[in-house]
This record gives C-alpha cells, sequence and structure tokens, in this order.
C-alpha cells in the first residue's frame, strides 16, 4: 500500500558500501513497514533503462537524500560529483527558501 504522504528517500552510496546501504534499511524498516518513506537506490534500476536518467529522476524527487559518505564513496566520481552534489544543491535551496 502506498502512502501519498510518505517521504520519498534517496540512498547515494558507493556499490562498494552496500552492505551499509542494507543495515541502514533495516534500521529504518519501521518507518517503512508504517508507510511513512518510500525509499530508493541505484539496484532498483530496471535492465535497458537509461541508468543516469532514472537516478536523475529519482533525485529530483527525493525528499531526503541520504550520503552514506565513505572513502569509496569520495573516490567515486559520480557519487561526489554528481549525487552530492545535487543533494547539497537541494539542501541550499531549502534552506534559502525556510528563510524568507
Amino acid at each position: 500500500m502506498t502512502n501519498p504522504d510518505s517521504v520519498k528517500l534517496f540512498y547515494s552510496y558507493s556499490h562498494r558500501d552496500e552492505q551499509y546501504r542494507v543495515q541502514l534499511e533495516a534500521h529504518l524498516s519501521t518507518l517503512r513497514h508504517q508507510n511513512l518513506i518510500e525509499e530508493w537506490h541505484d539496484r532498483e534500476i530496471v535492465p535497458g533503462q537509461e541508468w543516469q536518467g532514472v537516478i536523475d529522476n529519482r533525485l529530483e524527487a527525493s525528499k531526503v537524500i541520504l550520503l552514506l559518505i565513505s572513502a569509496d564513496f569520495i573516490n567515486s566520481d559520480y557519487c561526489y560529483e554528481t549525487e552530492m552534489r545535487r543533494a547539497v544543491e537541494k539542501h541550499e535551496g531549502a534552506r534559502l527558501l525556510s528563510c524568507r
């Protein structure tokens, strides 16, 4: 059952840190079971989909972007330059709006 009021959550992580994403998902399971969050990560991309477009769309649609920062995350050009940059831009934009 989908809750239209659930918070869309995006996991940004290095694939080398997948075990930590899985652990974090377990910690957030109560929120998922209560339909308070709708989680997404790149392992949900269907074969044949244009992965970058799917990720970009999910990043834009997400209210919360969880950055699982590690040395491998920082070493990934895509995680660091694309996903983290967009998360920071969205945060800064939201912060500016709340100050008005």
